[in-house]
């Protein structure tokens, strides 16, 4: 289930969270001017609404240009920058609610078009934000009744689920065969994060932009741009199993 930034709905990363970049770039598609929600409830903390324009030399702070630092009742503190200038809409040490808009999506500071840039920070570091744009999926286990109890099937089937384990305990991909269409799945079902980048990289599969277009093509994923919603349908296939190998 999805937690949205955009008032507009249709967020796409245009830069992912890595080690040099601890934050993602959000545009809303077709490239519509949107304005900004709150992820959580809290209590802005910083507010930095005078800078009029783009500025490619700035250091420091003022890279963010306009910006709202939030600590979310969560804990956590959620910081939006690059904001259009006279668009800030709430004030340092006021409470607001969840799904508040708080500005407009801008290119003010060091950024190169309009854009949201998005840090969330827990504790000391800086996790990656799609964390909070994703609830935890739930699944549930279907128990059905076995009245005769096949043994040697039962055997059969714990050696192929101790050969799965072992995959995945070495970070390699597990490709789940059907034998009746010989279709093939990727499976990454220890991955608890939000990220369909990193779940693929974890089991050494190719996570670039062009290998998850064809992805989401092979699975049904039409007219793919890389937009939360895409990225999270290939990810809840990836972690239920049911993702279709190239």
């Amino acid at each position: 289930m999805l937690q949205h930034v955009l008032t507009s709905m249709n967020e796409i990363i245009t830069n992912d969270y890595s080690s040099s970049h601890k934050a993602i770039d959000i545009v809303s598609q077709n490239n519509e001017n949107s304005d900004i929600i709150s992820l959580e409830d809290g209590t802005v903390e910083t507010v930095v609404s005078n800078v009029k324009s783009t500025n490619h030399n700035s250091k420091g702070l003022a890279t963010y240009g306009n910006f709202i630092k939030i600590k979310q009742t969560n804990g956590k503190t959620a910081l939006y920058a690059h904001l259009k200038y006279g668009s800030i809409k709430v004030n340092k040490g006021q409470y607001i609610n969840k799904g508040t808009i708080i500005g407009t999506m801008g290119d003010t500071g060091n950024a190169y078009g309009k854009h949201l840039h998005l840090e969330i920070k827990n504790g000391n570091n800086k996790e990656n934000p799609i964390i909070s744009l994703n609830e935890p999926i739930k699944t549930e286990i279907k128990k059905e009744e076995i009245t005769e109890p096949n043994i040697n099937q039962e055997k059969q089937n714990n050696t192929i689920q101790e050969k799965q384990e072992n995959i995945i305990n070495q970070k390699q991909p597990v490709i789940v065969n059907e034998n009746l269409n010989n279709i093939q799945y990727l499976e990454n079902k220890n991955y608890k994060y939000g990220s369909i980048v990193d779940a693929l990289k974890e089991i050494k599969v190719d996570s670039s932009y062009n290998y998850r277009k064809q992805l989401a093509n092979q699975n049904g994923i039409r007219n793919y741009h890389g937009t939360y919603q895409q990225n999270v349908k290939l990810l809840n296939l990836l972690k239920t199993g049911k993702l279709k190998k190239i």
